[in-house]
């Protein structure tokens, strides 16, 4: 396989995980990712595998069950693929233990992946979180919880 083809690959691996998995729900992904995968993000503390990424889906998907992200933007090098994308969803199950606001979020953000031998090793998620707390209006919740 040469390069170009390697890179196109990789990339198209992190299209059929976004649409699979976090536009989808699809938790029967395994062989896509490495036994000892890792996801990584602010604030996140997943166990490695498969279910790592499934439980970071998990959490989205459990409070806004429509949504759906949008890859904008993708470059690939090396190992490495990186997208810039856009989310949308509607509050419809708690979040942080606040429970559903029935408001709609729409948000940007970037992940990065390194893909070895055909399987994702290795993704770093940078999602607004902030943006996400803002448009909900739970941010007050959230700091008045934390100051207890």
């Amino acid at each position: 396989m040469t390069l170009h083809a390697t890179l196109d690959a990789n990339k198209e691996l992190v299209r059929h995980i976004t649409e699979q998995g976090m536009n989808r729900g699809n938790t029967d992904l395994d062989h896509l990712f490495a036994p000892d995968y890792q996801v990584r993000g602010a604030g996140l503390s997943l166990p490695p595998g498969p279910s790592g990424y499934y439980l970071a889906i998990g959490l989205w998907r459990n409070a806004f069950p429509d949504w759906h992200v949008s890859i904008e933007h993708m470059v690939a090098e090396g190992e490495f693929v990186a997208n810039r994308f856009r989310t949308t969803g509607t509050h419809q199950g708690p979040l942080f233990g606040v429970p559903p606001t029935l408001r709609s979020v729409e948000v940007q953000g970037t992940d990065m992946h390194r893909i070895v031998d055909g399987v994702v090793v290795e993704s770093w998620i940078s999602d607004d979180v902030p943006r996400i707390i803002a448009d909900l209006g739970i941010g007050e919740l959230l700091a008045a919880r934390g100051a207890r």
